[in-house]
């Protein structure tokens, strides 16, 4: 594809068995010249992506894919071409969003730690709890929920609002 090297996102083309046939110049991060698709997703993740791919000519979804010698979430969007007889995929990470939430998470503690009230109280108690419960739900990235998640965050310094006032 002509000028591919210069899409500024990580963009694949795959042949029907998820060769790379080529890709942008942050494409080829992730796979090189022959590699298998398969091959950088993770492996529960891998039934999901081959029936949705051949369900649906395009769509997108969440896919847990090796970069760096571990696994981070992206987006996929994927389109299949019947002309060329590729699949068009582009590749958005997710790092951003966790590194958001990741800093409201540290912003919340850190005003729990300088509120001017002691760790008995129970609304203190509840406030802990819900950032406890928001933790281990940001760490089982398969249940990622962005919306519920900001939903909790604002429930949460809500919550701190009235217990520092």
């Amino acid at each position: 594809m002509e000028n591919l090297h210069l899409c500024p996102i990580p963009y694949l083309l795959l042949d029907r068995q998820y060769q790379l046939i080529d890709a942008s110049n942050s494409g080829y991060d992730f796979l090189k010249p022959g590699e298998n698709f398969m091959s950088i997703i993770e492996e529960e993740s891998s039934p999901k992506f081959a029936r949705i791919i051949h369900k649906h000519t395009q769509g997108k979804m969440e896919l847990n894919l090796k970069k760096n010698d571990s696994f981070e979430l992206f987006d996929i969007y994927y389109q299949f071409s019947d002309i060329q007889q590729y699949f068009h995929i582009a590749v958005i990470s997710k790092d951003h969003q966790y590194k958001k939430v990741s800093e409201q998470m540290n912003g919340l503690i850190d005003l729990m730690g300088n509120a001017p009230f002691t760790g008995k109280e129970p609304n203190l108690t509840e406030v802990l709890a819900k950032v406890s419960s928001l933790y281990l739900k940001l760490a089982n990235t398969s249940d990622w929920n962005r919306q519920e998640i900001m939903d909790k965050i604002k429930e949460i310094e809500h919550h701190l609002e009235q217990t520092v006032k």
